[in-house]
């Protein structure tokens, strides 16, 4: 089921409350305690009731979400509205994040603030990380590469680790009647001024086959992750904050027979398999000096492997392996002058990549430096008007200088009706790591030429109103409403290099992407009810002066999430979640019908045990109800283009034990 019944069964009165600062998903204890919440994804380390930019926040709902799908943060993505998580690859079941109807290779994630993601491993970050040691979650929607450099285009989204300090003890088990198992403990210890956490998780999913053509639609799957992180208070003032991520996981998918382990013939060929191992390490170190000023230093690095193995005819066998090695290091330094924040730094960002066994064909190498310098400040204009400015300039080997301002308003007319509006720029640098060429397993794609290629520039804003009234004792309202326009100029497209070659090169585009639309919520609560409902309008299409308009593809204009909850604290919740996708263009023209999906879950508490029900996609809404995926050139599974669930009906349970 679409997650957004567990996201908000946290309280006895659940609010989606829309603070001036952006949108707060959490319970509804008071509103003054909600605004205590500090955002960190825009560097200023403000209330999210203070903030100019528009961020999405989310809380309470990441431990509900973990409580359903332990394993990755996919479902926990969907929640918010504007954003798609958009399957790529159903032998393999990858998928990247789309926000506001743009290509998921112009969304940035973070750990923590660092750009641990992306690259050859980046189409299954978000099916590797998991929630269960996050402690908040945010959202900044469009141009923010401002903020951290290149590849925020369309946004990006900050995940943010639970605090060593806080004592917890979690073990917990779920099952599925498709496959899954996920066995997961979190236990987090405090002495002194020492604190530890570790994260351990074994997540498996037999391969699964629901509509009994001979090809998975999910496949097999063992996943291991272990998460480790330190936080050591030197002194009152400094303080030392180090962490790492371990993660090996093996992905099959295809023909049912050679998942088996059955050898290849002339019937039964397709197959897809993934060997991923990804170790990266987080180091910060915070020092707060005179006068509340804070220098900050941080540094990570990350190393993946991937081996990417496909057969898709009976003789043609493709094998994409290698090794990315990335770095990011960072100081900074900020404080507080009267009625204003600032902070300004400078970062060096390293990225390389090398192919293994590359055969006959030229090796895809890649290899960049790029440094940054920013300044950013946070001030009061008048008493109900905030700003937020910034400029960055990038510097990349073999490219020119990126100049990237930023700024937003914030208006609080009353207590409860404020605006936001602004805008910012972006930048993406060509790489050879997009949807297009995973899709077709990087086979007979030429390497990037960067004297060839220029880099994709985007500009966009957003303005929005909100407005939050509790009405009583027993019931609130909040409303919001958003409108958004980006635009990216000379987007890489992946191109035959001739008339049918299957040679395949980048080119930009002769024209612009641009998407536009209005972002609408609505929330009430009453007594131990919550109804949400939240409509997206998306507009996003290339335009040019050669080819004209063309819609983008697999982009719904139209979609609606929204769920009705009850919670009776510490011992029952109960929700049912409804989601509507409408008609999205494909790449060979066709308009696919629209389609809707529901859920329920079932929780019940009885003393630190919790025990949890939750169906998914009751309907059995799958994409193979209307289509045969199976077709040719090689009677193979088609599916880089998913538009509908291909698991359909998906019952999972278990039980949380809190030590």
């Amino acid at each position: 089921m679409n997650k957004h019944t567990v996201f908000l069964l946290k309280s006895t009165l659940v609010l989606f409350c829309l603070n001036p600062g952006g949108i707060l998903h959490a319970q509804n204890d008071s509103i003054q305690e909600m605004e205590e919440i500090v955002v960190e994804g825009t560097r200023s380390s403000k209330s999210i009731a203070d903030i100019p930019t528009r961020v999405e926040v989310l809380t309470e709902e990441i431990d509900e979400s973990a409580t359903m799908d332990p394993s990755k943060i996919a479902h926990l993505l969907t929640h918010s509205t504007g954003i798609q998580v958009q399957t790529t690859s159903a032998a393999s079941n990858t998928a990247n994040v789309r926000i506001q109807g743009l290509d998921g290779k112009y969304t940035q994630i973070l750990k923590d603030g660092f750009p641990l993601y992306g690259g050859f491993t980046g189409s299954l970050s978000i099916m590797q990380i998991p929630p269960l040691d996050l402690r908040q979650i945010e959202y900044i929607k469009g141009g923010a590469s401002t903020l951290y450099g290149a590849g925020a285009i369309s946004g990006l989204i900050n995940l943010i680790s639970k605090d060593p300090m806080k004592e917890e003890h979690l073990l917990h088990v779920n099952a599925s009647h498709v496959g899954a198992f996920d066995l997961n403990s979190y236990v987090s210890r405090k002495k002194g001024k020492i604190g530890f956490s570790i994260l351990a998780q074994r997540n498996s999913h037999a391969m699964y086959d629901v509509n009994g053509d001979g090809f998975t639609d999910l496949p097999n799957l063992v996943k291991y992750n272990l998460n480790p992180r330190l936080r050591f208070n030197i002194t009152d003032r400094i303080h030392l904050v180090a962490g790492a991520t371990f993660t090996d996981e093996i992905r099959k998918g295809g023909d049912t027979h050679l998942v088996r382990g059955e050898q290849p013939d002339s019937l039964h060929f397709f197959f897809e398999g993934n060997d991923v191992k990804r170790v990266t390490s987080q180091l910060k170190l915070e020092c707060l000096t005179v006068k509340d000023r804070v220098w900050t230093l941080k540094n990570s690095v990350s190393r993946s492997y991937r081996d990417m193995n496909s057969r898709f005819a009976p003789l043609q066998t493709t094998r994409f392996t290698g090794i990315q090695l990335s770095s990011f290091s960072e100081v900074t330094y900020g404080g507080k002058w009267p009625n204003t924040t600032f902070i300004a730094g400078a970062n060096v960002y390293t990225h390389e990549f090398r192919e293994l066994r590359p055969d006959s064909f030229p090796a895809r190498d890649e290899e960049s430096i790029t440094l940054g310098a920013f300044v950013q400040f946070t001030y009061t204009l008048f008493k109900k008007i905030h700003g937020e400015t910034g400029m960055r300039l990038d510097a990349q080997s073999n490219r020119e200088l990126f100049w990237l301002p930023r700024s937003f308003f914030l208006i609080k007319w009353t207590e409860n009706i404020t605006t936001r509006f602004g805008g910012g720029m972006g930048y993406r640098t060509p790489t050879l790591f997009n949807q297009e060429a995973e899709q077709i397993y990087f086979r007979n794609v030429l390497p990037v030429s960067d004297a060839e290629l220029e880099t994709e520039m985007s500009a966009g804003g957003s303005i929005d109103i909100g407005m939050k009234f509790p009405i009583g004792k027993h019931y609130f309202i909040s409303f919001n409403q958003m409108f958004f326009l980006t635009r990216v100029n000379r987007p890489l497209q992946l191109a035959d290099t001739g008339f049918h070659s299957g040679i395949y090169h980048y080119k930009n585009f002769d024209g612009m992407v641009r998407s536009h639309g209005a972002e609408t919520f609505l929330k009430f609560g009453f007594f131990k009810f919550v109804f949400f409902a939240g409509y997206t309008y998306t507009n996003a299409f290339l335009l040019s002066e050669n080819s004209g308009y063309t819609t983008l593809p697999l982009t719904p204009q139209h979609s609606l999430k929204g769920d009705l909850l009850y919670s009776l604290p510490g011992k029952w919740r109960i929700g049912a979640d409804y989601e509507y996708k409408g008609a999205q263009k494909l790449s060979d023209g066709r308009t696919t019908p629209g389609i809707w999906t529901f859920g329920t879950v079932v929780e019940y508490t009885y003393r630190q045990y919790t025990f949890f029900g939750n169906a998914e996609n009751i309907t059995d809404v799958r994409q193979t109800r209307y289509e045969n995926m199976i077709r040719s050139p090689h009677f193979t599974p088609q599916y880089t283009e998913v538009w509908a669930p291909l698991d359909g009906f998906v019952f999972n349970a278990g039980i949380k034990l809190r030590l």
